[in-house]
Protein backbone atom coordinates (compact mmCIF):
# COMPACT_ATOMS: atom_id res chain seq x y z
CA UNK A 1 0.00 0.00 0.00
CA UNK A 2 2.87 2.39 -0.62
CA UNK A 3 2.33 5.35 -2.91
CA UNK A 4 4.64 6.97 -5.45
CA UNK A 5 4.70 10.76 -5.24
CA UNK A 6 6.18 13.37 -7.57
CA UNK A 7 7.81 16.34 -5.82
CA UNK A 8 5.34 19.10 -4.93
CA UNK A 9 5.90 22.82 -4.44
CA UNK A 10 4.78 22.49 -0.84
CA UNK A 11 2.42 19.73 0.24
CA UNK A 12 0.67 21.78 2.90
CA UNK A 13 0.40 24.94 0.80
CA UNK A 14 -0.93 23.03 -2.21
CA UNK A 15 -3.46 21.18 -0.07
CA UNK A 16 -4.78 24.41 1.41
CA UNK A 17 -4.99 26.01 -2.03
CA UNK A 18 -6.91 23.00 -3.30
CA UNK A 19 -9.32 23.24 -0.39
CA UNK A 20 -10.04 26.85 -1.22
CA UNK A 21 -11.17 25.69 -4.65
CA UNK A 22 -12.99 22.59 -3.46
CA UNK A 23 -14.56 22.99 -0.03
CA UNK A 24 -17.49 20.54 0.00
CA UNK A 25 -19.67 22.90 2.03
CA UNK A 26 -19.60 25.61 -0.65
CA UNK A 27 -22.03 25.79 -3.55
CA UNK A 28 -20.72 25.97 -7.09
CA UNK A 29 -20.94 29.21 -9.02
CA UNK A 30 -24.43 29.93 -10.26
CA UNK A 31 -23.30 30.13 -13.90
CA UNK A 32 -21.29 26.87 -13.86
CA UNK A 33 -21.71 23.15 -13.36
CA UNK A 34 -18.21 22.04 -14.14
CA UNK A 35 -18.06 18.31 -13.35
CA UNK A 36 -19.92 15.31 -11.92
CA UNK A 37 -22.46 16.47 -9.29
CA UNK A 38 -21.18 20.02 -9.76
CA UNK A 39 -17.76 19.26 -8.33
CA UNK A 40 -16.93 19.72 -4.64
CA UNK A 41 -20.44 21.02 -3.87
CA UNK A 42 -21.67 17.42 -4.33
CA UNK A 43 -25.06 18.05 -5.85
CA UNK A 44 -25.60 21.63 -4.67
CA UNK A 45 -26.01 24.46 -7.17
CA UNK A 46 -25.72 28.19 -6.65
CA UNK A 47 -27.84 30.95 -8.15
CA UNK A 48 -31.53 30.96 -8.95
CA UNK A 49 -33.61 27.81 -8.68
CA UNK A 50 -35.28 26.27 -11.72
CA UNK A 51 -39.09 26.08 -11.51
CA UNK A 52 -40.58 23.36 -9.32
CA UNK A 53 -43.12 22.69 -12.08
CA UNK A 54 -43.05 23.65 -15.73
CA UNK A 55 -44.93 23.20 -19.00
CA UNK A 56 -43.40 22.05 -22.32
CA UNK A 57 -42.99 25.71 -23.29
CA UNK A 58 -40.31 25.98 -20.61
CA UNK A 59 -38.05 23.66 -22.64
CA UNK A 60 -35.94 26.38 -24.25
CA UNK A 61 -34.11 24.04 -26.58
CA UNK A 62 -33.52 20.38 -27.33
CA UNK A 63 -30.45 19.20 -29.25
CA UNK A 64 -30.21 15.60 -30.48
CA UNK A 65 -26.89 13.96 -29.56
CA UNK A 66 -25.48 11.22 -31.81
CA UNK A 67 -24.86 7.88 -30.13
CA UNK A 68 -25.51 7.53 -26.42
CA UNK A 69 -23.97 8.37 -23.06
CA UNK A 70 -24.93 8.73 -19.40
CA UNK A 71 -22.32 11.42 -18.73
CA UNK A 72 -23.69 14.68 -17.32
CA UNK A 73 -23.68 17.81 -19.44
CA UNK A 74 -21.18 20.22 -17.85
CA UNK A 75 -21.07 24.01 -18.17
CA UNK A 76 -18.13 26.41 -17.73
CA UNK A 77 -16.86 29.51 -19.50
CA UNK A 78 -20.13 29.96 -21.38
CA UNK A 79 -19.91 26.53 -23.02
CA UNK A 80 -21.65 23.20 -22.48
CA UNK A 81 -19.74 19.97 -23.02
CA UNK A 82 -21.09 16.46 -23.35
CA UNK A 83 -19.50 13.14 -24.26
CA UNK A 84 -21.02 10.34 -26.29
CA UNK A 85 -20.22 6.99 -27.87
CA UNK A 86 -21.49 6.30 -31.36
CA UNK A 87 -22.02 2.57 -31.85
CA UNK A 88 -22.68 1.07 -35.30
CA UNK A 89 -26.37 0.34 -35.93
CA UNK A 90 -27.41 2.91 -33.32
CA UNK A 91 -27.41 0.86 -30.10
CA UNK A 92 -29.28 2.65 -27.31
CA UNK A 93 -29.36 1.82 -23.56
CA UNK A 94 -32.48 0.04 -22.29
CA UNK A 95 -33.13 1.57 -18.88
CA UNK A 96 -34.34 -0.45 -15.91
CA UNK A 97 -35.78 -3.09 -18.22
CA UNK A 98 -32.27 -3.75 -19.41
CA UNK A 99 -30.96 -3.57 -15.86
CA UNK A 100 -33.15 -6.55 -14.98
CA UNK A 101 -32.21 -8.46 -18.11
CA UNK A 102 -29.89 -11.14 -16.74
CA UNK A 103 -29.14 -12.40 -20.23
CA UNK A 104 -26.52 -9.64 -20.49
CA UNK A 105 -24.76 -10.74 -17.28
CA UNK A 106 -21.16 -11.17 -18.36
CA UNK A 107 -22.23 -11.88 -21.94
CA UNK A 108 -22.85 -8.52 -23.59
CA UNK A 109 -22.91 -8.03 -27.31
CA UNK A 110 -19.65 -6.31 -28.28
CA UNK A 111 -19.70 -4.17 -31.45
CA UNK A 112 -17.68 -5.81 -34.20
CA UNK A 113 -17.14 -2.63 -36.15
CA UNK A 114 -15.13 0.40 -35.03
CA UNK A 115 -17.11 2.92 -33.01
CA UNK A 116 -16.47 6.54 -32.10
CA UNK A 117 -15.99 8.22 -28.73
CA UNK A 118 -16.76 11.92 -29.11
CA UNK A 119 -16.83 15.21 -27.21
CA UNK A 120 -19.38 17.84 -28.26
CA UNK A 121 -19.46 21.52 -27.34
CA UNK A 122 -22.80 23.38 -27.31
CA UNK A 123 -23.89 26.95 -26.73
CA UNK A 124 -25.82 26.66 -23.43
CA UNK A 125 -28.04 29.63 -24.36
CA UNK A 126 -29.25 28.22 -27.69
CA UNK A 127 -28.24 24.55 -27.80
CA UNK A 128 -26.30 25.07 -31.02
CA UNK A 129 -23.47 22.58 -31.59
CA UNK A 130 -20.25 24.61 -31.76
CA UNK A 131 -17.99 21.64 -32.46
CA UNK A 132 -17.99 17.84 -32.41
CA UNK A 133 -14.62 16.13 -31.89
CA UNK A 134 -13.91 12.40 -32.44
CA UNK A 135 -11.43 11.47 -29.68
CA UNK A 136 -11.12 7.73 -30.32
CA UNK A 137 -12.25 5.45 -33.14
CA UNK A 138 -11.75 1.75 -32.40
CA UNK A 139 -13.39 -1.58 -31.68
CA UNK A 140 -14.16 -1.93 -27.95
CA UNK A 141 -12.38 -4.74 -26.13
CA UNK A 142 -15.19 -5.24 -23.61
CA UNK A 143 -18.93 -4.89 -23.70
CA UNK A 144 -21.35 -2.98 -21.49
CA UNK A 145 -24.55 -3.95 -19.76
CA UNK A 146 -27.72 -3.35 -21.78
CA UNK A 147 -28.53 -0.38 -19.50
CA UNK A 148 -25.08 1.19 -19.53
CA UNK A 149 -23.33 3.14 -22.27
CA UNK A 150 -19.76 3.45 -23.54
CA UNK A 151 -19.69 7.12 -22.41
CA UNK A 152 -20.91 7.16 -18.81
CA UNK A 153 -18.04 9.15 -17.25
CA UNK A 154 -18.78 12.88 -16.84
CA UNK A 155 -16.05 15.24 -18.10
CA UNK A 156 -14.49 18.18 -16.20
CA UNK A 157 -14.87 21.68 -17.66
CA UNK A 158 -13.10 24.98 -17.07
CA UNK A 159 -13.24 28.35 -18.80
CA UNK A 160 -10.35 27.12 -20.95
CA UNK A 161 -11.71 23.76 -22.10
CA UNK A 162 -12.65 20.24 -21.07
CA UNK A 163 -11.02 17.02 -19.83
CA UNK A 164 -12.85 13.81 -20.79
CA UNK A 165 -12.28 10.19 -19.81
CA UNK A 166 -13.58 7.12 -21.63
CA UNK A 167 -13.08 4.04 -19.46
CA UNK A 168 -13.99 1.67 -22.29
CA UNK A 169 -10.74 2.58 -24.06
CA UNK A 170 -8.87 4.03 -21.08
CA UNK A 171 -8.44 7.34 -22.92
CA UNK A 172 -8.04 10.57 -20.94
CA UNK A 173 -7.90 13.67 -23.14
CA UNK A 174 -7.70 17.42 -22.57
CA UNK A 175 -9.21 19.73 -25.21
CA UNK A 176 -9.21 23.50 -25.35
CA UNK A 177 -12.46 25.45 -25.71
CA UNK A 178 -12.24 25.17 -29.50
CA UNK A 179 -11.76 21.38 -29.46
CA UNK A 180 -8.01 21.31 -30.12
CA UNK A 181 -6.16 18.58 -28.21
CA UNK A 182 -3.82 19.74 -25.45
CA UNK A 183 -2.68 16.36 -24.09
CA UNK A 184 -3.75 12.73 -23.88
CA UNK A 185 -3.06 9.68 -21.71
CA UNK A 186 -3.91 6.05 -22.53
CA UNK A 187 -4.54 3.66 -19.61
CA UNK A 188 -6.03 0.78 -21.59
CA UNK A 189 -9.55 -0.67 -21.64
CA UNK A 190 -10.93 -1.27 -18.15
CA UNK A 191 -12.00 -4.88 -17.37
CA UNK A 192 -15.19 -4.35 -15.38
CA UNK A 193 -17.08 -6.92 -13.32
CA UNK A 194 -19.47 -8.95 -15.52
CA UNK A 195 -18.67 -6.55 -18.37
CA UNK A 196 -21.20 -4.10 -16.95
CA UNK A 197 -19.19 -1.17 -18.37
CA UNK A 198 -17.38 1.71 -16.72
CA UNK A 199 -18.71 4.74 -14.83
CA UNK A 200 -16.28 6.52 -12.46
CA UNK A 201 -15.69 10.14 -13.53
CA UNK A 202 -12.49 12.20 -13.20
CA UNK A 203 -12.40 14.95 -10.57
CA UNK A 204 -10.72 18.31 -11.05
CA UNK A 205 -9.49 20.06 -7.89
CA UNK A 206 -7.38 23.17 -8.35
CA UNK A 207 -4.46 22.28 -10.64
CA UNK A 208 -4.91 18.53 -10.07
CA UNK A 209 -6.96 15.84 -11.72
CA UNK A 210 -7.94 12.71 -9.78
CA UNK A 211 -8.71 9.57 -11.78
CA UNK A 212 -9.98 6.30 -10.30
CA UNK A 213 -9.24 3.06 -12.18
CA UNK A 214 -10.79 0.32 -10.02
CA UNK A 215 -11.39 -2.81 -12.07
CA UNK A 216 -11.18 -6.59 -11.94
CA UNK A 217 -7.44 -6.65 -12.68
CA UNK A 218 -6.14 -3.79 -10.51
CA UNK A 219 -7.19 -0.77 -8.47
CA UNK A 220 -5.26 2.46 -9.04
CA UNK A 221 -6.04 5.97 -7.86
CA UNK A 222 -4.09 8.57 -9.82
CA UNK A 223 -3.44 12.24 -9.22
CA UNK A 224 -2.27 14.07 -12.35
CA UNK A 225 -1.22 17.58 -13.24
CA UNK A 226 -4.33 18.99 -14.91
CA UNK A 227 -2.32 21.24 -17.25
CA UNK A 228 -0.02 18.53 -18.63
CA UNK A 229 -1.48 15.14 -17.67
CA UNK A 230 1.75 14.10 -15.97
CA UNK A 231 1.73 11.97 -12.80
CA UNK A 232 1.86 13.49 -9.34
CA UNK A 233 1.12 10.39 -7.27
CA UNK A 234 -0.52 6.97 -7.44
CA UNK A 235 -2.20 4.92 -4.70
CA UNK A 236 -3.08 1.25 -5.09
CA UNK A 237 -5.39 -1.09 -3.21
CA UNK A 238 -6.81 -4.60 -3.60
CA UNK A 239 -8.34 -5.09 -7.04
CA UNK A 240 -12.07 -4.95 -7.57
CA UNK A 241 -14.54 -3.01 -9.69
CA UNK A 242 -16.12 0.22 -8.48
CA UNK A 243 -18.24 2.69 -10.43
CA UNK A 244 -18.11 5.38 -7.72
CA UNK A 245 -16.53 8.76 -8.45
CA UNK A 246 -14.03 9.95 -5.78
CA UNK A 247 -14.93 12.87 -3.50
CA UNK A 248 -12.68 15.69 -2.30
CA UNK A 249 -13.19 16.21 1.44
CA UNK A 250 -11.96 18.82 3.90
CA UNK A 251 -11.24 16.57 6.88
CA UNK A 252 -10.55 19.05 9.68
CA UNK A 253 -8.31 21.18 7.49
CA UNK A 254 -6.66 18.43 5.45
CA UNK A 255 -7.72 17.91 1.85
CA UNK A 256 -8.51 14.25 1.22
CA UNK A 257 -9.57 12.12 -1.72
CA UNK A 258 -12.26 9.70 -0.52
CA UNK A 259 -12.46 6.68 -2.82
CA UNK A 260 -15.07 3.93 -2.45
CA UNK A 261 -14.06 0.52 -3.77
CA UNK A 262 -14.80 -3.15 -3.32
CA UNK A 263 -15.67 -3.61 0.37
CA UNK A 264 -13.80 -0.54 1.61
CA UNK A 265 -13.82 3.26 1.62
CA UNK A 266 -10.38 4.89 1.95
CA UNK A 267 -9.37 8.50 2.59
CA UNK A 268 -6.09 9.59 0.96
CA UNK A 269 -4.19 12.85 1.44
CA UNK A 270 -4.64 14.98 -1.66
CA UNK A 271 -1.10 16.32 -1.19
CA UNK A 272 0.77 13.02 -1.61
CA UNK A 273 -1.66 10.08 -1.81
CA UNK A 274 -0.83 8.67 1.60
CA UNK A 275 -3.60 6.69 3.27
CA UNK A 276 -5.14 8.51 6.25
CA UNK A 277 -8.08 6.25 7.14
CA UNK A 278 -10.20 3.37 5.93
CA UNK A 279 -13.62 1.91 6.63
CA UNK A 280 -13.99 -1.73 5.63
CA UNK A 281 -16.10 -4.80 6.22
CA UNK A 282 -18.63 -3.95 3.50
CA UNK A 283 -20.17 -6.81 1.55
CA UNK A 284 -20.52 -4.88 -1.70
CA UNK A 285 -18.83 -2.51 -4.09
CA UNK A 286 -20.14 0.91 -5.09
CA UNK A 287 -22.25 1.91 -8.06
CA UNK A 288 -23.10 5.21 -6.34
CA UNK A 289 -20.63 7.68 -4.85
CA UNK A 290 -20.34 8.88 -1.26
CA UNK A 291 -21.27 12.38 -0.12
CA UNK A 292 -19.59 14.60 2.47
CA UNK A 293 -19.80 17.85 4.38
CA UNK A 294 -17.40 19.33 6.93
CA UNK A 295 -18.73 17.03 9.65
CA UNK A 296 -18.67 13.59 8.06
CA UNK A 297 -18.62 11.30 5.04
CA UNK A 298 -21.95 9.60 4.40
CA UNK A 299 -22.65 6.62 2.19
CA UNK A 300 -25.27 4.06 1.34
CA UNK A 301 -24.72 1.41 -1.30
CA UNK A 302 -26.40 -1.73 -2.48
CA UNK A 303 -26.01 -4.61 -4.88
CA UNK A 304 -27.86 -7.92 -5.37
CA UNK A 305 -27.30 -10.14 -2.33
CA UNK A 306 -25.67 -7.42 -0.22
CA UNK A 307 -26.84 -6.07 3.15
CA UNK A 308 -27.32 -2.61 1.54
CA UNK A 309 -25.16 -0.85 4.17
CA UNK A 310 -25.23 2.86 5.04
CA UNK A 311 -23.14 4.80 7.56
CA UNK A 312 -21.74 8.18 8.63
CA UNK A 313 -17.97 8.46 9.22
CA UNK A 314 -17.07 11.46 11.37
CA UNK A 315 -14.32 13.93 10.52
CA UNK A 316 -11.10 14.07 12.51
CA UNK A 317 -10.22 10.38 12.77
CA UNK A 318 -7.45 8.27 11.27
CA UNK A 319 -6.39 4.66 10.86
CA UNK A 320 -8.70 1.69 10.50
CA UNK A 321 -12.20 2.93 11.35
CA UNK A 322 -13.96 -0.36 10.54
CA UNK A 323 -16.58 -1.33 13.09
CA UNK A 324 -16.07 -4.34 15.33
CA UNK A 325 -18.31 -7.31 14.59
CA UNK A 326 -21.84 -6.59 15.77
CA UNK A 327 -21.15 -2.91 16.50
CA UNK A 328 -23.36 -0.21 14.98
CA UNK A 329 -21.30 2.84 15.95
CA UNK A 330 -17.99 3.98 17.46
CA UNK A 331 -16.15 7.17 18.32
CA UNK A 332 -15.42 7.58 14.60
CA UNK A 333 -18.63 6.19 13.11
CA UNK A 334 -21.79 8.02 14.12
CA UNK A 335 -24.10 5.26 12.96
CA UNK A 336 -24.45 2.37 10.55
CA UNK A 337 -27.49 0.62 9.14
CA UNK A 338 -28.32 -2.28 6.87
CA UNK A 339 -31.08 -2.44 4.25
CA UNK A 340 -30.66 1.29 3.72
CA UNK A 341 -28.24 1.86 0.83
CA UNK A 342 -29.24 3.00 -2.65
CA UNK A 343 -28.38 1.18 -5.86
CA UNK A 344 -27.12 3.87 -8.22
CA UNK A 345 -28.08 7.49 -7.34
CA UNK A 346 -25.54 9.09 -5.00
CA UNK A 347 -26.95 10.58 -1.77
CA UNK A 348 -27.18 14.27 -0.99
CA UNK A 349 -26.95 16.21 2.29
CA UNK A 350 -29.12 19.26 2.96
CA UNK A 351 -28.53 20.83 6.38
CA UNK A 352 -28.88 18.10 9.01
CA UNK A 353 -30.59 15.62 6.68
CA UNK A 354 -29.30 12.91 4.38
CA UNK A 355 -31.38 11.84 1.36
CA UNK A 356 -31.35 8.76 -0.85
CA UNK A 357 -33.40 8.36 -4.03
CA UNK A 358 -33.96 5.40 -6.31
CA UNK A 359 -37.15 3.37 -6.31
CA UNK A 360 -37.90 5.08 -2.98
CA UNK A 361 -37.23 8.49 -1.44
CA UNK A 362 -35.61 8.10 1.99
CA UNK A 363 -34.52 10.72 4.53
CA UNK A 364 -32.25 10.19 7.55
CA UNK A 365 -30.98 12.41 10.32
CA UNK A 366 -27.35 12.68 9.24
CA UNK A 367 -25.99 12.53 12.83
CA UNK A 368 -28.09 9.71 14.28
CA UNK A 369 -29.21 7.70 11.27
CA UNK A 370 -32.83 8.01 12.41
CA UNK A 371 -35.15 7.45 9.48
CA UNK A 372 -37.44 10.44 8.93
CA UNK A 373 -39.44 9.08 6.01
CA UNK A 374 -39.42 6.37 3.36
CA UNK A 375 -41.80 6.79 0.44
CA UNK A 376 -42.20 5.05 -2.87
CA UNK A 377 -41.17 7.33 -5.74
CA UNK A 378 -44.08 9.01 -7.55
CA UNK A 379 -45.61 6.77 -10.18
CA UNK A 380 -43.46 3.89 -8.99
CA UNK A 381 -40.74 4.98 -11.44
CA UNK A 382 -37.18 4.86 -10.20
CA UNK A 383 -34.44 7.46 -10.52
CA UNK A 384 -30.90 6.56 -11.54
CA UNK A 385 -29.28 9.99 -11.94
CA UNK A 386 -28.17 11.81 -8.79
CA UNK A 387 -30.33 14.42 -7.03
CA UNK A 388 -29.52 18.12 -7.43
CA UNK A 389 -30.16 20.74 -4.72
CA UNK A 390 -30.85 24.44 -5.23
CA UNK A 391 -31.65 26.26 -1.99
CA UNK A 392 -34.29 24.17 -0.22
CA UNK A 393 -35.47 22.31 -3.33
CA UNK A 394 -34.22 18.87 -4.36
CA UNK A 395 -34.61 18.01 -8.05
CA UNK A 396 -34.67 14.38 -9.17
CA UNK A 397 -34.99 13.21 -12.77
CA UNK A 398 -36.59 9.78 -13.01
CA UNK A 399 -35.89 7.36 -15.81
CA UNK A 400 -39.09 8.17 -17.71
CA UNK A 401 -38.17 11.86 -17.98
CA UNK A 402 -40.17 13.34 -15.10
CA UNK A 403 -38.48 16.11 -13.10
CA UNK A 404 -39.59 15.70 -9.48
CA UNK A 405 -39.13 18.65 -7.13
CA UNK A 406 -39.07 17.86 -3.39
CA UNK A 407 -38.97 20.31 -0.50
CA UNK A 408 -35.95 19.66 1.71
CA UNK A 409 -37.05 18.83 5.25
CA UNK A 410 -37.82 15.97 7.62
CA UNK A 411 -41.28 15.44 6.09
CA UNK A 412 -41.97 14.08 2.62
CA UNK A 413 -43.25 16.91 0.41
CA UNK A 414 -43.46 16.69 -3.37
CA UNK A 415 -43.60 20.22 -4.82
CA UNK A 416 -44.15 19.27 -8.43
CA UNK A 417 -43.77 16.77 -11.24
CA UNK A 418 -43.11 17.85 -14.83
CA UNK A 419 -42.14 16.11 -18.06
CA UNK A 420 -38.71 16.99 -19.41
CA UNK A 421 -39.40 15.06 -22.61
CA UNK A 422 -40.77 11.84 -24.00
CA UNK A 423 -41.03 8.69 -21.91
CA UNK A 424 -40.05 6.80 -25.08
CA UNK A 425 -36.50 7.86 -24.21
CA UNK A 426 -34.43 6.69 -21.24
CA UNK A 427 -33.32 9.28 -18.67
CA UNK A 428 -30.43 8.00 -16.54
CA UNK A 429 -28.08 10.97 -16.64
CA UNK A 430 -27.75 13.35 -13.68
CA UNK A 431 -29.10 16.86 -14.45
CA UNK A 432 -26.94 19.98 -14.36
CA UNK A 433 -27.97 23.43 -13.11
CA UNK A 434 -26.53 26.75 -14.29
CA UNK A 435 -27.95 30.29 -14.52
CA UNK A 436 -31.26 29.12 -13.09
CA UNK A 437 -31.70 26.59 -15.91
CA UNK A 438 -31.92 22.83 -15.68
CA UNK A 439 -29.96 20.87 -18.30
CA UNK A 440 -31.15 17.29 -18.74
CA UNK A 441 -29.91 14.46 -20.90
CA UNK A 442 -31.82 11.47 -22.26
CA UNK A 443 -30.72 8.56 -24.39
CA UNK A 444 -31.36 10.78 -27.44
CA UNK A 445 -30.78 14.44 -26.63
CA UNK A 446 -29.75 17.25 -24.28
CA UNK A 447 -32.43 19.78 -23.31
CA UNK A 448 -32.52 23.09 -21.43
CA UNK A 449 -35.42 24.00 -19.12
CA UNK A 450 -35.60 27.68 -18.14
Amino acid sequence: MRHGCAPLFSGRLVALAALAAAAPAAAVRGDEWSQFRGGAALGHAGGAAPPATFTPERVAWRTPIPGAGWSQPVIAGGRLYVTTAVVPNGRKPKGSGGAMDMSTLGRPSIPREPMQWRVLCLDPAKGTVLWDRVVVEAKPKYGTHASNTYATETPCATADGVIAFFGATGTLVSLDRDGAERWRREFGPQPIQNQFGTGASPVLVGDRLVLQLYNDDSARLLCLDAATGTDRWEATRDKGTSWATPVIWDNKGTAEVVAAGQGTIIGYALADGSERWRYGGLDTSFACSVVADREAVYFGTSSPGSSAPAAAIAAGHGGDLSLAKGAKSSSAVWWSRSKSGAGMPSPVVVGDLLYFFGSTAVCFDKRTGEEKFRKRMPGGTQAVGCPVVVGETIYVLNESGKVLAFKAGPDYELLGESAAGSDDEVWWSTPAVADGALFVRSSDAVSCIR
